[in-house]
């Protein structure tokens, strides 16, 4: 017998060849087609047009190498030979802010409203600049954000940037105010299309700052807040809002999350999380990006000179605002200036553990 035990022959076992031996599935991740497509995007993006020349792009490069003084030299003769001009003055202030010489630079910024007293949007422009100064410099920021309120109280903009530096004033009950002023402020019908909400997260957010330094408020604020159909936002939230001073023109946000999503005012939605609104497309803004329970950092920003207004340049904001679900809030300004049409200007990355600026 051949075979154990049963006396039946065993039957040989076979082993397939190599070759017909079946494979194993193996599980690809596909690429997301959104984030490649976004990846693609960011890198067209980057290879663009500078969004800065001539001196301004020199002061700019000094000051990212960290030779302040020498950027000074170069704002310095720019400006004594053009006594006139709103950039020179934005390019010595920035120089003399980067040095360190805070005073000066506010008196940089300030002589821009010896050029311009009675506009409205040149106010608003030194408010965002005077707003780096610091603590000083903030208080100035109030009070030129009130007079350009009272010059053009249909500009949406200023309430949004009064009622943030009065926040950071710890005055709570005037932002409050102020911000409210702004939902019932006459505007041209449809320009600022979108506006509203902006001004209503404002708000919601700013009530949630004073009941954390003062719940003897509470009922009231709530009370003041469900007039208006709000509620306290209790989730933790990151916003970008942009602002820009010049009329008749585009300036558009971007917005990259960590796997290149990309958010602008074709796809108005993160698949990560996060919403643009308010695409306003003709002058000062302000549009917003809201992310609640942000989770996909860091968010690479970019604003895009759409398209060129009657200034021939662009300045402006970008306001990252943090909220930590119980009325805690930080914030960080970022002002721009954007000399070229059809350029992008960079705003830095946004991280987990900082809004800091790391390009």
């Amino acid at each position: 017998m051949t075979g154990y035990g049963s006396g039946r022959a065993a039957t040989p076992v076979r082993r397939p060849s190599r070759r017909s031996r079946r494979r194993r599935s193996v599980q690809i991740a596909r690429p997301d087609p959104a984030a490649s497509q976004g990846r693609v995007e960011y890198r067209r993006i980057k290879k663009g047009k500078p969004s800065l020349t001539g001196e301004m792009a020199e002061i700019d490069m000094l000051i990212k190498k960290n030779r302040p003084g020498k950027a000074i030299g170069v704002a310095r003769t720019w400006r004594n030979a053009n006594v006139t001009q709103l950039l020179p003055l934005i390019g010595l202030g920035r120089s003399l802010l980067a040095k360190g010489h805070r005073v000066q630079a506010a008196r940089a910024f300030g002589s821009i409203l010896d050029l311009y007293p009675s506009r409205a949007d040149m106010r608003r422009l030194v408010g965002n600049w005077l707003d780096q100064v610091g603590k000083p410099g903030r208080a100035l920021a109030a009070d030129t954000y009130r007079v350009a309120m009272e010059q053009r109280p249909d500009h949406p903009s200023v309430y949004h940037q009064l009622g943030m530096v009065l926040l950071q004033q710890g005055k709570h009950r005037e932002a409050f105010n102020i911000l409210k002023r702004g939902l019932t402020a006459r505007r041209v019908n449809n320009r600022f299309s979108g506006v509203d909400r902006i001004l209503r997260e404002d708000m919601t957010l700013v009530a949630a700052a004073w009941i954390a330094v003062d719940s003897k408020v509470r009922s009231t604020v709530e009370a003041e807040l469900n007039h208006l159909g709000l509620r306290l936002p209790t989730q933790a939230s990151l916003r970008f809002v942009l602002t820009w001073e010049t009329d008749a023109n585009d300036v558009d946000f971007h917005i990259f999350d960590k796997g290149f999503g990309h958010a602008f005012y074709r796809r108005k939605q993160l698949r990560s999380g996060g919403e643009l609104y308010a695409d306003i497309t003709t002058g000062y803004g302000p549009e917003c990006f809201t992310i609640l329970n942000p989770k996909s950092y860091p968010y690479r920003l970019k604003a895009h000179y759409y398209r060129r207004g009657p200034m021939g340049y662009g300045a402006g904001k970008l306001q990252v605002i943090r909220h930590d679900g119980k009325g805690k809030i930080t914030m960080e300004d970022r002002p721009f200036v954007i000399m070229q049409d059809g350029a992008f200007v960079d705003l830095g990355k946004v991280t987990k553990r900082t809004a800091s600026i790391a390009r």
